[in-house]
């Protein structure tokens, strides 16, 4: 049988085990999955894996791309050399997020974004539909029906950021919690207290530089509203899913909550399991600013605990790129700083490096929190795994070649990386996208045809 391609000789990662086989695509899927051979397969092309660690597609269910922060500015990463710089990581599926205003239609959210990335992105990808508002809007559980119809059955929630428009009370989360349970939807949810967080913002920002960015959301600020929005959901019998958690306590009420029966399931991303609250110090301090902002090495360690636990199910960037330049405008007031950080190119290589090779975490367990919890967690059929009739989506590593990370030779639209400096393990080789190689050695193969395709979504599993 003639196969368009063939990955001969390499150790196939799965959430199970590691095992040699030789993979073989047609028609843009995994067709089959075999013991080698030792014959040369018929193939239009053959990847020689030999040494070669081969996983599957990256999902990252986090990112921010040409995401709009005030009249006229965007993030610096649009859908282009967001998803460029995502591919030449192993990143071969993301989920983005609408950016309708508050008490608008989510199916009117992601229809714009659709408009906005569709023909501009080299990974493939969906959307989670930002659910502000519900004192405004009209009939909300017929918008959410609507925008889980339309594939896309992932909505986003805000504990923080009043001002803006962007915060639910405890009655928009019950009543979103509810609808969800009917709907089979999953909210995510940004679980931060904002109140208090205005309040110490206001206390320290005009004195404090930098360093009041953690001490206006010292840890409890996360914690409470974990707490909090974990008792809603599991009163309402509903799942919840929280992002990118970044501190130990956080972990430990996930994990509490999920013994005790809740449909409970959490992210965290690789800077809270590496970079430290030290890294805010000192004239850069401000490039390093995030929400919720880097803690202790103690947390680093606790997260990492849960991860290889199974305590969080994902491991995810919350990719929110921005320029020195957009974050130097910020006056020393932290709360006028760009929060978020590049990471869609590092993602696996930070994971592989901090994690597989010091043994904090599996081979497998890191296959399950990047490529399978996320693919069953938002409904991504077809994706996830290396087994007949999956996509051919592949992440092709020597897990021996270190690269020192520079900005320069990454793909994100910005001028520095808070993994600059670093030795990095993990790297693709080859990045394949439905049989297609589309990235080989950090170089787009075609880079004036980006080829990622919309996914309309089946319904969120619990894991």
């Amino acid at each position: 049988m003639n196969f368009e391609l063939a990955i001969t000789g390499g150790r196939v990662a799965s959430g199970q085990g590691v095992a040699r086989r030789d993979v073989f695509v047609s028609a843009g899927r995994v067709a089959a999955v075999l013991p080698p051979s030792g014959r040369k397969p018929e193939a239009a092309r053959i990847i020689d894996a030999r040494g070669l660690l081969v996983l599957p597609g990256i999902i990252d269910p986090h990112v921010h791309f040409r995401l709009k922060t005030g009249p006229g500015n965007y993030t610096s990463d649009d859908f282009r050399t967001g998803s460029a710089a995502a591919v030449c990581g192993g990143v071969t599926t993301f989920i983005d997020y609408t950016g309708q205003g508050p008490g608008e239609s989510p199916l009117k959210g992601l229809r714009a974004r659709l408009k906005e990335a569709e023909g501009r992105c080299y990974a493939d990808f969906s959307f989670h539909c930002m659910l502000t508002g519900l004192d405004r809007m009209p009939a909300p559980e017929k918008r959410m029906k609507e925008a889980v119809r339309a594939g896309a059955p992932t909505f986003k929630m805000f504990t923080a950021y009043g001002a803006r428009g962007l915060m639910s009370d405890d009655a928009a989360l019950a009543r979103a919690f509810a609808a969800a349970r009917e709907l089979g939807a999953l909210i995510c949810v940004h679980a931060e207290n904002g109140p208090v967080i205005d309040l110490l913002s206001d206390i320290y920002a005009p004195r404090m530089g930098i360093r009041a960015l953690p001490m206006s959301r010292p840890d409890f600020t996360e914690t409470e509203a974990v707490g909090r929005v974990a008792r809603l959901a599991a009163a309402a019998k509903a799942p919840v899913y929280f992002v990118h958690l970044s501190s130990a306590g956080s972990a430990a009420i996930v994990a509490g909550a999920r013994k005790d029966g809740a449909g409970t399931m959490a992210e965290t991303c690789p800077h809270y399991l590496v970079l430290d609250d030290d890294l805010l110090r000192g004239p850069r301090g401000h490039l390093y600013s995030c929400c919720p902002p880097l803690r202790s090495a103690a947390d680093n360690e606790g997260l990492w605990k849960a991860l290889s636990a199974g305590e969080l199910q994902v491991l995810a960037t919350d990719n929110c790129t921005f320029t020195s330049a957009q974050k130097g405008a910020w006056g020393g007031d932290v709360r006028r700083l760009p929060m978020g950080l590049p990471g869609a190119q590092t993602l696996l290589a930070a994971a592989y490096t901090y994690g597989v090779r010091p043994g904090k975490i599996t081979l497998p367990r890191l296959v399950k929190v990047l490529c399978e919890n996320p693919a069953r967690i938002m409904g991504l059929a077809g994706k996830g795994f290396i087994k007949p009739g999956f996509d051919a989506d592949f992440a092709v590593i020597d897990p021996s070649a270190a690269v020192k990370t520079d900005w320069r030779r990454l793909r994100h639209n910005t001028d520095y990386s808070p993994w600059q400096g670093r030795e990095l393990y993990g790297f693709p080789k080859y990045t394949v996208l439905r049989g297609e190689l589309v990235a080989e050695s950090g170089s787009l193969v075609f880079p004036e045809k980006p080829r990622g395709r919309f996914l309309r979504r089946a319904k969120p599993r619990l894991i």
